[in-house]
C-alpha cells in the first residue's frame, strides 16, 4: 500500500503553530473566555504519561492580587499582567512509579500541550520553571494561598494572554548541529 505524502491542512496547521509560539512578556487586558480555557486544558489532558499515570493538576489564577504573589520574586514580574496563570503541579502518589522523576516530567509534556493549544487559539504564553533559586518562605507563601498540599510538586506556571508584542523568532541551532545518525556525533543526512 502506497503512502500519502500530502500533508492534511490539520498537519500543516500544527507545523504553523509551533513555528509562531514566542515567548510572551507583555499582555493587553483581555478576559480568557472559558471555552478556550477548557480546550486548552483539556490539550493538557491529553498529553501522554508514564503508564497512563496522568500525575498533573492545573490551578488556573486569574485574581490579580494572587498573580502579583506568583510573581514575585522574581524577574519575570510581567506575569502578574497576563489575563490568566496556569500553576502545574506534580502528584506523585498513585501509579506505577510513585514519586518520580515522571512527576515532573509528565506534567512538562502537558505543559507544551498548554502552549501549543494556547498559541493555537491567539494566546500568548510564557512558562516559568526556576522554583529551585525561589526563597522558601515566598514558595511555602504560594502553597499556603493555593492551599496546594505537601504531597504535590510546583512544576513550573504559564502566563497566558493576549500578547501586546511580537517578538521575532530567537536563532535556533542548525539541525546538523544537534541531530545524529546512529552515534553520537555521526552526520545525519536529511537531503
Amino acid at each position: 500500500m502506497k503512502r500519502s505524502t500530502a500533508k492534511s491542512p490539520l498537519t500543516n496547521d500544527l507545523f504553523e503553530i509551533i513555528e509562531k509560539r514566542r515567548a510572551i512578556r507583555k499582555y493587553k487586558a483581555h478576559n480568557i473566555p472559558r471555552h478556550h480555557l477548557k480546550k486548552i486544558l483539556d490539550a493538557a489532558r491529553l498529553a501522554p504519561s508514564a503508564s497512563n499515570n496522568q500525575p498533573w493538576r492545573f490551578i488556573i489564577v486569574e485574581d490579580k492580587k494572587t498573580k502579583e504573589l506568583l510573581a514575585k520574586p522574581s524577574t519575570q514580574s510581567f506575569i502578574s499582567e497576563a489575563n490568566a496563570i496556569v500553576v502545574v503541579l506534580g502528584d506523585g502518589r498513585g501509579g506505577c512509579c510513585g514519586r518520580s522523576v515522571w512527576t515532573t516530567h509528565d506534567p512538562m509534556i502537558a505543559t507544551e500541550h498548554i502552549v501549543l493549544a494556547a498559541t493555537a487559539l491567539g494566546y500568548g504564553t510564557c512558562w516559568i520553571a526556576n522554583y529551585e533559586s525561589r526563597p522558601k518562605l515566598w514558595v511555602e507563601e504560594v502553597r499556603k494561598t493555593l492551599k496546594i498540599p505537601d504531597y504535590i510538586d510546583i512544576v513550573v506556571l504559564v502566563a497566558i494572554g493576549i500578547p501586546d508584542e511580537t517578538p521575532q523568532p530567537k536563532p535556533r541551532k542548525p539541525l546538523e548541529e544537534i541531530c545524529f545518525a546512529e552515534t553520537y556525533g555521526k552526520r545525519l543526512e536529511l537531503d
